[in-house]
C-alpha cells in the first residue's frame, strides 16, 4: 500500500496559492512546484523501491512527475526501461522500431503540416492521441536537449477545467458529458466525448490547433471555445523547462500539456513514449480525477 509523505503535503499550500499576474511570475511559481515534483535518481532499471515508491505518490496525486536521471550512453534506455512499470509500449505512427518517436525540429520537412513535433512552433495545450480510438493513458518525455531560448513546457490540470466549468458554466459541463466530437488527423479519426466517468473517476481528452480536424456538434461550440480559452490561458498553466537527462511522466487522462515556440536554429530534442498502463504495477496507479467539489461535498453528507 503507497502511503503519502510529508514533502508531498508541503505541495498542497503551494498549489492553493498558485495565482500569478504576468509571465515571470508565473514561471517562478511553477519552478518552485516543479521542483517538488523531481525526483532524481540514477538510472530508471535501478530504480530504489523508495523512488519508486514516492514516484507513485506523486504521480497519483499531482498527475504527473519528473525523473531527473544521470547520463547513459544511451539515453534512450531510461525512457524505455519504463515500460515495466507503466505498461505496453503503444506505438505512434512516427515511433521508430522501439516505440519512440523523436519530437525536433525538422525544418520544411513536409511532416510539419501533419505532426507539430516535427516543428518549432508554439503546440497549444492537449492531450496526446485523441485521434486514437483508444488514447494512451500515461505520456513520457525524455529530454535529450533543451533550447537555450523558448521550448518551455506547459501543463494544465483537466480537473481546474472541470472546476472552472463546475463554478461558471454547469450546463456546459453536462454537455460535455453527454455529446461526443470527432477528432481527425492524416488518415486517424476518433469520436468521444471530453470528460468521461468511470467508477468515479474522470478523464479528459482535448485537442484543438491547425493540424487536426474537429467536428464539434452545435451543442458543444461554446463549451469547446471555453475550453480552449481557459487551457491556453497563461495564468491557467505552469511553465517550466525541461532539462536533459529529464523525463517526465504524465497521467494523459488528468492533464494537458503543451509547449512554447522557439527559435528555428535551436537543437531541442525530445524522445517520448506513449503506455497503456497495463502492467504488473498498475494497481499502483489512480489515472483520471475524483473532483474536489465532490469530495468536499460528500464530506458534507
Amino acid at each position: 500500500m503507497l502511503s503519502d509523505n510529508s514533502q508531498i503535503g508541503e505541495l498542497d499550500k503551494f498549489e492553493s496559492n498558485f495565482e500569478t499576474k504576468n509571465y515571470k511570475e508565473i514561471i517562478e511559481a511553477s519552478q518552485v512546484y516543479i521542483s517538488k515534483l523531481t525526483l532524481k535518481i540514477s538510472k530508471v532499471s535501478e530504480i530504489s523501491e523508495s523512488d519508486l515508491e514516492n514516484l507513485f505518490v506523486i504521480f497519483n496525486k499531482f498527475k504527473f512527475v519528473i525523473l531527473e536521471c544521470e547520463p547513459l550512453l544511451n539515453i534512450q534506455d531510461n525512457l524505455l526501461a519504463l515500460k515495466k512499470y507503466f505498461g505496453r509500449i503503444k506505438r505512434h505512427k512516427r515511433s521508430l522500431e522501439n516505440g519512440i518517436s523523436v519530437i525536433e525540429n525538422l525544418g520544411n520537412s513536409p511532416l510539419s503540416n501533419t505532426y507539430l513535433a516535427t516543428t518549432n512552433q508554439t503546440h497549444l495545450m492537449h492531450t496526446d492521441g485523441p485521434f486514437e480510438i483508444e488514447p494512451p493513458k500515461i505520456v513520457a518525455m525524455q529530454c535529450e536537449r533543451s533550447s537555450k531560448e523558448g521550448g518551455l513546457s506547459q501543463i494544465v490540470y483537466a480537473e481546474s477545467v472541470y472546476e472552472y466549468l463546475m463554478k461558471n458554466h454547469f450546463q456546459e459541463l453536462v454537455d460535455l458529458f453527454t455529446y461526443p466530437l470527432t477528432i481527425t488527423r492524416d488518415h486517424q479519426t476518433a469520436t468521444q466525448k471530453i470528460f468521461v466517468e468511470q467508477e468515479g473517476r474522470i478523464s479528459m481528452i482535448f485537442r484543438a490547433d491547425s493540424i487536426i480536424s474537429t467536428t464539434i456538434p452545435l451543442q458543444l461550440e461554446k463549451a469547446f471555445n471555453i475550453i480552449k480559452h481557459y487551457v491556453n490561458c497563461l495564468n491557467n498553466q505552469l511553465i517550466f523547462k525541461l532539462q536533459a537527462n529529464q523525463i517526465i511522466l504524465l497521467d494523459n487522462t488528468s492533464v494537458l500539456h503543451g509547449r512554447t515556440s522557439f527559435p528555428c536554429n535551436e537543437a531541442r530534442k525530445l524522445n517520448r513514449l506513449w503506455f497503456d498502463g497495463n502492467s504488473e504495477y498498475s494497481h499502483h496507479l489512480q489515472l483520471g480525477f475524483i473532483p474536489r467539489s465532490k469530495l468536499l461535498n460528500n464530506g458534507r453528507n
